[in-house]
């Protein structure tokens, strides 16, 4: 169904026509509320004018300011984007820390045989 279909009368969403509202709004309040209101929308404009004239010289004294700026020795780099990793690197990490695993048993194992072994020839331990 298009929005405006056929000769149909729309109803107003409005209980008030736009003449009763007029009636209602006597003309010199109106007048002076419109002229106050659009004095603050001139100096809004012209505020706003002047901000974007003077963006330029604002975004080039930024840049200048951040030049030679070394960040301070005491703050952490910022933390990294948590990045999807693939399912295969994943799982190269997994198998690697797996390997490590194994690796550092076996050296605490061989240790621990070889301080047993030479406990038995110098008697340590009571």
């Amino acid at each position: 169904m298009a929005l405006f279909s056929g000769n149909r009368k729309v109803r107003a969403r409005r209980p008030k026509s736009a003449q009763d509202l007029k009636r209602e709004v006597s003309p010199q309040r109106g007048a002076k509320q419109l002229t106050k209101r659009a004095d603050e929308l001139n100096t809004e404009i012209h505020r706003l004018e002047c901000f974007i004239t003077a963006a330029p010289r604002i975004q080039r004294q930024h840049r200048l300011d951040n030049v030679n700026m070394v960040p301070p020795m005491e703050l952490a780099s910022p933390a990294p984007r948590h990045r999807r990793v693939p399912i295969a690197k994943q799982r190269a990490r997994r198998s690697e820390r797996l390997r490590l695993l194994t690796e550092g048993l076996i050296v605490l194992g061989s240790i621990a045989a070889v301080v047993g072994w030479l406990n038995q020839w110098f008697h340590f331990w009571g």
